[in-house]
């Protein structure tokens, strides 16, 4: 600190500053809610464990998100 007031470089006095996944909010989405297909809108129950992003939707066989 050069002048001793708290105003020093980012790293030392700043840290802890930034956004999310810097304890400043949850990355994961829980357990709950669904996996939802971007094309057609097809919806199915998430499943603990199971990232919705390596499924495929049945319909039409787009990768599922989050929703």
């Amino acid at each position: 600190m050069p002048r001793k007031d708290g105003t020093g470089p980012l790293g030392v006095e700043g840290r802890g500053q930034g956004g999310r996944g810097q304890m400043r909010g949850p990355l994961a989405a829980g357990p709950g809610g669904q996996c939802i297909c971007p094309s057609c809108d097809y919806r199915t129950d998430h499943i603990a464990g199971e990232p919705c992003s390596e499924k495929k939707c049945p319909k039409c066989g787009a990768i599922l998100i989050r929703g």
